[in-house]
Order: structure tokens, then sequence, then C-alpha cells
């Protein structure tokens, strides 16, 4: 059974962010990296995705076969991202409707026209999706969804299946009696404050610590939640995100980070442009507010060790709803290697060089 941590590719490569069922701004990305639109390059560079190639957007099952046909001519790679791990999992989850055939028009009015997939379409993505690793390394470079994790990579490395076997594996190990212990006290706290818990205009937010405790024991006890969703730790200032309170945050890991290979990740909404980011993004805190749009992210000592290449294009139909038109704020973006050049779908904000 293949590894779930796997070799990067050799040579040249582009590294693509965050898709999200954004089929023309992917054809216009590969267009400005010179891929003809078969997404086969003239000088043999070849790409590789972070994963979260779906949801939200109007063509998911074109974006996926897309990069399956080119994944098994051996023209790119491509990682299990958050969004890929919930629909092998079953998960009914905000955007993919479309993979369910669900053509509630309330779907529609929010997220705009969808392309959605028919049961066995499903299927066979499925099939697809489980053959996708974890993570891509080798000597100089890393490329994981969200967060590369030394003690999460090795749990990863050693397991010998699909990344679904590993997740209710792992998901079900964590099942400890100090899981027990945090869901009860959880539960009895999130009881006690039901009546606000999704009340943006909770006059006086306090960290409920029994909440925070669990959710951090979720989200970091299973290593491939890590790994596709990176690190949470609870929040001293809890923020109203995606409908509800939240009373942890993300955790910038790179700061922690110091091993020799860079790492290029997706995931985490970064913005060309922050100033609209509160306009735009689902209320969470940003983490790269004090660093350059386009700049490598550095750890502790001041080395440059890692860069997030999702600049929000899962964002578009937030903007289309709005009466947006391109260009967009949500943009879709490529780390090129070993040039280190970030390129975007939009002209206006290309020939970036760090």
């Amino acid at each position: 059974m293949t590894s779930l941590i796997q070799p990067l590719f050799e040579g040249p490569i582009d590294i693509v962010g965050d898709v999200h069922g954004e089929f023309d701004a992917l054809r216009a990305l590969l267009h400005r990296l010179g891929y003809d639109t078969n997404g086969i390059h003239p000088r043999g560079r070849r790409l590789v995705f972070v994963g979260d190639l779906c949801d939200r957007g109007p063509d998911s099952p074109g974006v996926i076969a897309f990069v399956r046909a080119l994944v098994e001519q051996e023209k790119a790679q491509c990682i299990i991202g958050n969004h890929e791990l919930n629909l092998l999992r079953g998960e009914h989850k905000h955007g993919n409707h479309w993979y369910y055939g669900d053509a509630d028009p309330k779907h529609e009015a929010e997220f705009g026209p969808c392309r959605l997939a028919s049961s066995s379409e499903a299927a066979d993505m499925a099939s697809f999706l489980k053959t996708l690793p974890l993570a891509l390394e080798h000597s100089a470079l890393r490329v994981v969804h969200a967060a590369w994790d030394a003690r999460s990579i090795d749990a990863c490395r050693r397991w010998s299946g699909d990344v679904g076997s590993a997740f209710e594996t792992f998901e079900a190990e964590a099942r400890s009696d100090e899981w027990h212990r945090l869901k009860s006290a959880r539960d009895e706290e999130k009881s006690l404050h039901a009546a606000v818990l999704k009340d943006p205009g909770w006059a006086a937010p306090r960290p409920l610590e029994a909440l925070a405790a669990y959710d951090e024991y979720a989200q970091v006890s299973n290593p491939v939640r890590v790994l596709t969703s990176g690190i949470e730790r609870p929040t001293a200032t809890p923020f109203f995100a995606g409908g509800q309170w939240r009373f942890v945050e993300r955790v910038r890991w790179w700061r922690d980070y110091g091993e020799p290979p860079r790492v290029v990740f997706g995931h985490y909404w970064r913005w060309w442009e922050p100033a609209v980011q509160k306009a735009l993004s689902k209320g969470e805190p940003y983490l790269f507010a004090d660093e350059p749009p386009a700049g490598w992210h550095r750890n502790q000592a001041g080395a440059e060790v890692a860069f997030c290449a999702d600049y929000s294009a899962g964002v578009r139909y937030r903007e289309r709803k709005k009466g947006g038109l391109a260009p967009f704020h949500g943009r879709l973006a490529a780390m090129r290697w070993p040039e280190r050049t970030v390129v975007f779908d939009d002209e206006a904000a290309n020939g970036v060089t760090h």
C-alpha cells in the first residue's frame, strides 16, 4: 500500500493553491503559467495541487476530472485537503451540495449555479480521491494542505492504507477517557450557553474553557485532521465566524518550524489586498496581517520557511453574489519552484518575486 507521505516531483514545478471549483480561474492561471489547454507545459514543467479542488465554485466536477487526468498521466501531483476529506467521509458541509446532487434552490441562491454530480460520478471521484496522499516532499521542498507538523507526519508515514481509513482509525484511537471527560464538560457548558453561542450580538463574549478544551483536543488528536485543517489552540478573544462563536484559533505553525526544506501550503484564505479580508472572510482572525501580501513566512529565528498559496479563490461566490465581476479580490495563485515567483490568474498582480 502506498504511503500517505509521498515523494515530490524533482525539477521545475508550479504549485497551485486552493481552486474551490473555480475552473475558469484555473484555466486562466495555467495559461499565464504557459501550459496548454490539456495542462501540458512545453518546457516539461509539472503541476502540484495543494488540495481543496472543490466546493463553493461553479464546476467542482470539472476541476477534479481535469486534475485527475493530469495525475494519471504523471503530469501533476495532488494532495488531499479538508474539503476532499469531507467528501470521502460522506460529510455534508457548506458548499459541497454539488457532490450529493442536491439541487435545493437555497444552494443556488447562496453559491450561484453549480454543476451537480450524479451518484456514479461521485463514486468515481471518490475512487480517485482515495488514491491521493496527504503530503509530498523532497530534500528542498514540502507540500501539505494546512500544516507540516512533525508528529502528525510521522504517524501518517507509518500508516498503510488510504486517507479515509487512516482518519477513522486515528479518530477511534483518540476516543480515550480524556476525550469522554472533555466531551462531557463541553456538552454541559454548551447547554448552559446555547442561547448565545449562535448570537453575533452577544455583548460580552468570554472564553468558555470546556468548549475550547474539547475543540482543541478534537483538532490536534487526529494526525489527518492536523495536516488537512491545521493546529488550533484556545483563544483569549472569542470571535464569531461561520455562524457561531469560536473559542479556539488557528496557530501560525510555521513560527516553530525549523527544518531545512521549505513548505508550501494552502487552506488559510490569504489576501493580496488585506483590507477586504473583514468584508469577505468568514470572520476568523487573519494570520497574515503583519506580513507582505506575497512574502514567505518566517519562523521565530527570522528564517523564511513557508509560503501559503491560498489567495481566497474560494470567496468568489460571495463576490459574484454581491454583483462583483472580474478582477476578483479572491485570486488563484501558483508558486513557481525553484524560481519562487508568485503567479496569479489575474494579470494585475503578476510578476511578484521573492
